[in-house]
């Protein structure tokens, strides 16, 4: 009889132990089948991406062969030559304008400084009272309403 309950008892254990190990082999699948989706999912949106980058710059390349393709032809029909030349004069005339546009700039300078000197905004009392509302008392307390 005590034979009998323990032979019971030890199946008993014995299956325990095995529905314990098939509980974690499942849990395992499930993560294992959870990852796997993820890493599909993952997989499927990077594919599509990359399909979608990879017609965009085929329709660049096409663009720009089809660009290349009037810029030979223009070549050879001399086309080139002449926006070179155009290019040229517009550099030089860039290059007058720069020089122009710094001595007008050179000479506000000039002109703002003795205005200054005019209206003696040059006074050192004038340039240390610069800031003198921060250190007003009343507005560093009470304030102006």
């Amino acid at each position: 009889m005590w034979t009998s309950k323990r032979r019971l008892r030890e199946e008993r254990d014995d299956l325990r132990a095995q529905l314990n190990r098939m509980r974690e082999r499942a849990e395992t699948a499930e993560s294992t089948v959870e990852t796997e989706q993820f890493a599909r999912n993952t997989m499927a949106r990077q594919f599509a991406e990359a399909d979608a980058a990879n017609r965009r710059l085929h329709g660049r390349n096409v663009r720009l062969t089809e660009q290349l393709e009037r810029a030979h032809e223009a070549a050879q029909d001399g086309a080139l030559d002449e926006m070179g030349r155009r290019l040229d004069r517009a550099l030089r005339a860039c290059a007058r304008y720069r020089t122009e546009a710094d001595g007008q700039a050179r000479l506000i300078r000039s002109q703002q400084d003795l205005l200054d000197r005019l209206y003696g905004l040059n006074d050192p009392d004038v340039i240390a009272g610069e800031h003198w509302q921060h250190r007003r008392i009343d507005k560093l307390g009470k304030g102006l309403r």
